[in-house]
């Protein structure tokens, strides 16, 4: 009874660890994107222009550098330097209902199986634009999140058999 108990508690300890450890990777990634997004944000409050921000243009498909989208009020984008297949990238209409109300909406998006997005999209009444968006690939996140499950499963392992090997020293030492 006392290995099923010690592993229920190793196993508790890692899946925190795991947990605690994805959750930071994942949310990290927006920091970039909330950034850029209220920067951009209040650039345009203030009558700025943006067209600095504008002189290059991404492949969301290929590349790891962050983007911009503005948006019009019905969530058609206008102006973008992330580009899928050619055209300025869109995010999922139903977000645009959500950020409406809080004011701001970080989401993961998946135009492809192989293409996931840390996004981050900013709320702004100032003129054509309504919406300001921040972007970039998950792509490192999402390989630093598989070595760490990797290595707490490993460790989990580890952990495990050095339960049952103790457990079974024991049990052979007072058997006899």
């Amino acid at each position: 009874m006392m290995p099923v108990v010690v592993t229920a508690i190793v196993t508790v300890i890692m899946g925190l660890i795991y947990v605690t450890v994805q959750q930071t990777y994942r949310t990290s990634a927006n920091d970039p994107q909330v950034q850029m997004a209220r920067d951009m944000s209040t650039k345009l409050l203030q009558s700025k222009s943006v067209d600095a921000y504008f002189t290059d243009t991404v492949d969301v498909a290929q590349s790891l550098a962050p983007f911009y989208v503005l948006y019009d009020a019905s969530g058609k984008p206008i102006r973008s330097t992330g580009y899928l297949d050619g055209q300025m990238y869109s995010v999922p209409m139903g977000v645009f209902e959500t950020v409406k109300k809080s004011g701001e909406q970080q989401v993961t998006c998946q135009p492809r199986k192989s293409i996931r997005m840390a996004m981050v999209i900013e709320r702004t009444n100032t003129g054509p634009v309504a919406y300001v968006a921040a972007g970039r690939s998950l792509k490192m996140a999402e390989e630093r999140i598989s070595i760490l499950t990797t290595t707490v499963f490993i460790a989990w392992l580890i952990c495990s058999a050095i339960i049952l090997l103790c457990y079974a020293i024991r049990f052979f030492k007072y058997r006899n």
